[in-house]
């Protein structure tokens, strides 16, 4: 998928990203950079015997960074900025070897006060690779105009 400018995005054109495999390696980095101790992110052997999912899972905010980064593809350099995330709706885990994309669809777009920058609403949904909705939110990105 080639990166689109603001004119080039069109209210509720949709997009899906490339599928992405989530290891352990990438849960054991994040909580260690991030500094999370939760047993049910680091402890397989808490997560057989007290966890509901039998299993260690993936924290939703390294989701939202997967789902971002997903996104990059589609908007890349002329984002100037993240203005938000609005309320994520986590409905799912995901556990280690689970595959997820995201689907991206421009929810709004304006032009700013100052013509060179425009604001996109992105609504994304994250799915596994069984098609079940791990997550919904919103984004919202300032990008260059005229890029």
């Amino acid at each position: 998928m080639a990166h689109r400018t603001f004119e080039q995005t069109r209210v509720d054109e949709e997009f899906v990203s490339y599928g992405r495999t989530v290891t352990e390696t990438d849960i054991v980095n994040f909580t260690n950079l991030a500094g999370l101790k939760l047993p049910i992110f680091i402890d397989a052997e808490f997560c057989r015997t007290n966890s509901p999912f039998g299993q260690r899972i993936c924290p939703g905010i390294l989701l939202q960074a997967f789902a971002a980064a997903m996104m990059e593809e589609l908007i890349g350099p002329t984002t100037i900025a993240a203005l938000g995330f609005g309320e994520s709706k986590f409905q799912r885990p995901v556990f280690i070897g689970d595959t997820i994309r995201t689907h991206s669809r421009i929810a709004a777009k304006r032009v700013t006060s100052n013509p060179d920058r425009g604001i996109v609403d992105i609504a994304v949904r994250i799915v596994n690779h069984r098609q079940e909705t791990i997550m919904e939110g919103t984004y919202r990105l300032m990008m260059k105009v005229g890029a």
